[in-house]
Formats: C-alpha cells, sequence, structure tokens
C-alpha cells in the first residue's frame, strides 16, 4: 500500500514538472521558464516561423533572431555558444540519414565523437572539439517535413556546469502545436 502511495506522489510530481516546461499561450520570444530550469537559470527561446522552443542559459547574451527567422545564437562569457535552428527537410532524411550526415561533418571538423545515439524521430552527437579543448553537443529533431535543432558547444575547464546544462536544453527542445 505505502509502495504505490509513493509512486502516485512520484507520478504527481513528474506531471507538475512536466507542466512547468511549458509555457503559456501568452509566451514570447523570451520568457522565464519556472520550475526546475529556473534552478540552473535558464530563460525560453521561441521560434515562430519553424515552432519550437528551447531552453538557454540566462547568462548567456542573445545574437539576435536571424534575417531568415529560423534560430538564434546564445553566448557566453567564458566564450560557451548555444546555436538553436530550424529548417525545413527538403532532402526528406530520417533521424538516422541525418546522424550520418553530422557524423560525416564531425569528420570533416576533425571532432572526436565519443557519443552517437539514434531515436524515433532525433539523434544526438556530441565529443570534443579538434583541439580537444571545448566540448560539443548536437541534437536534431528530424520530421518529415521539418528538422529543428540545437548544438551547444562549452569549455571543458566548465564541464560541470555546462553538462547539467546542456542536460535540461536538450529536455526542453519542443515543437510547438500547429
Amino acid at each position: 500500500m505505502q509502495l504505490g502511495i509513493a509512486r502516485l506522489l512520484l507520478g504527481l510530481g513528474l506531471c507538475g514538472w512536466v507542466l512547468t516546461m511549458v509555457p503559456g499561450p501568452t509566451a514570447i520570444a523570451t520568457t522565464k521558464t519556472p520550475s526546475s530550469a529556473a534552478r540552473v537559470g535558464l530563460q525560453t527561446y521561441i521560434n515562430a516561423r519553424f515552432g519550437y522552443r528551447i531552453a538557454y542559459p540566462s547568462d548567456f547574451t542573445p545574437q539576435g533572431e536571424s534575417q531568415n527567422g529560423d534560430g538564434q545564437v546564445f553566448i557566453g562569457k567564458d566564450g560557451a555558444e548555444l546555436r538553436v535552428w530550424g529548417g525545413y527537410n527538403v532532402l526528406q532524411e530520417t533521424p538516422v540519414s541525418a546522424l550520418r550526415e553530422a557524423l560525416r561533418h564531425c569528420r570533416q571538423q576533425g571532432r572526436q565523437v565519443t557519443y552517437r545515439t539514434v531515436g524515433q524521430g532525433f539523434f544526438v552527437v556530441s565529443g570534443y572539439e579538434a583541439d580537444g579543448t571545448r566540448i560539443f553537443y548536437l541534437q536534431q529533431m528530424v520530421r518529415p517535413t521539418l528538422r529543428v535543432g540545437f548544438e551547444f558547444i562549452y569549455p571543458v575547464n566548465n564541464r560541470s556546469r555546462y553538462d547539467r546544462d546542456v542536460t535540461v536544453i536538450a529536455r526542453s527542445l519542443r515543437l510547438l502545436p500547429r
């Protein structure tokens, strides 16, 4: 009986956490993200053109949305960069084919890939930049007509902070209802 109550309370707590991650209907391009995201000091960027949202560290400086409205770059004081974008899937790639292309691009740049995964509708690639001083984390959602994603590049010497941040950022990437 006590185990059942504990599971119920845990489930309700998780539902509450998930609901706090969803912006309200009046959300604008940059809003405060409540609850667990606030714990690590994040804000939310919403892209109207491609209909996605993602959290970013509140101490990062937004560089302004790109001219074509596909995304934005956010820069940290220590040189960390978060790049977010959306686009049409004109080549009709799948998560597997998009992952193959990302791995090819990593090889061309001399990146050392230490992690890769592909799932239903997404892929992730992570590792070290060619010089070994920065970590990269690339995640993309791949749909039949749309691709959205982000790449987070950060200094190895700030890994303890950014490894936590990238986990929250990755979980925050969502397509908005259209």
